[in-house]
């Protein structure tokens, strides 16, 4: 009991002293700003909290806001679902690892962005696209994290369950899959922040509709509209603060028994 409200205190006094720095570096900011010690170029908090107030009204940057969050969370489901399953399967089965883990060590180093104009010229300039390169760069943390995870799992247990009859499937459900989940969940946590790094580069290119957040950037650097910039930039890290707090939500419920 003590050591729970330790614990509050100290989580407490850890979110006060954020606030406090972040407090401070915005103040800052805007005096600089005021006394005209920074260039005039770079707005300040106050010109952009005004443009984020304007545009959350009048609706432009929720519907930003919503198609970047759909090509991110897209990409980081079929993530889960390919990463997870070829991921297990790789690190349970032998011959499967040795076939991937070639495949995984000569695509993990390459920059994916670097795949956009060859993926433009086979799929067209659509959200398929985007949504396949942010796949793509999330993958490899997923694989990885859930392919070491099963790698980690006592074999005595694999080895007991086996002798007693249990199939294949049957260990990996109820073995592999849940001793693995804390290793996986941490591939998870990669995987969701590459996702949203990559949706600005992936908009950037243009867009079917011409809607999200990285076109926001783009269109706002042609016209010098440096707050209409770092409100998109702060949109997208809120989005993704958001969602890193949800999977963390997700994983102390379900991984109840490791905290």
């Amino acid at each position: 009991m003590q050591n729970n409200i330790g614990t509050l205190k100290s989580n407490s006094k850890l979110k006060m002293i954020i606030a406090i720095e972040i407090a401070a570096v915005l103040a800052l900011w805007q005096f600089l700003s005021s006394a005209n010690l920074i260039n005039d170029y770079l707005s300040n908090p106050i010109e952009i909290g005004t443009f984020l107030l304007q545009s959350i009204f009048g609706g432009e940057l929720i519907i930003d806001a919503g198609m970047s969050l759909y090509r991110s969370l897209t990409g980081f489901i079929l993530v889960i679902v390919c990463g997870t399953i070829l991921g297990i399967c790789a690190g349970y089965f032998q011959p499967v690892g040795r076939f991937f883990d070639p495949l995984i060590s000569l695509g993990n180093p390459v920059p994916k962005v670097a795949l956009l104009p060859v993926l433009i010229v086979w799929f067209g300039l659509n959200d398929f696209t985007r949504i396949f390169i942010i796949f793509l760069t999330a993958f490899f943390p997923c694989f990885i994290n859930t392919a070491d995870g099963v790698r980690t799992v006592n074999k005595y247990l694999i080895w007991s369950a086996r002798n007693m009859g249990s199939s294949h499937l049957n260990v990996v459900k109820k073995i592999i899959f849940p001793a693995a989940l804390p290793k996986i969940f941490d591939g998870y946590r990669i995987s969701l922040a590459l996702t949203f790094m990559m949706v600005f580069s992936s908009e950037i290119i243009g867009s079917a509709n011409d809607r999200g957040l990285g076109l926001m950037i783009l269109n706002a650097d042609m016209f010098g509209r440096t707050d209409i910039m770092f409100a998109a930039v702060f949109v997208i890290a809120l989005l993704g603060l958001w969602c890193d707090r949800i999977l963390l939500f997700t994983r102390s419920r379900i991984l109840w028994w490791a905290n």
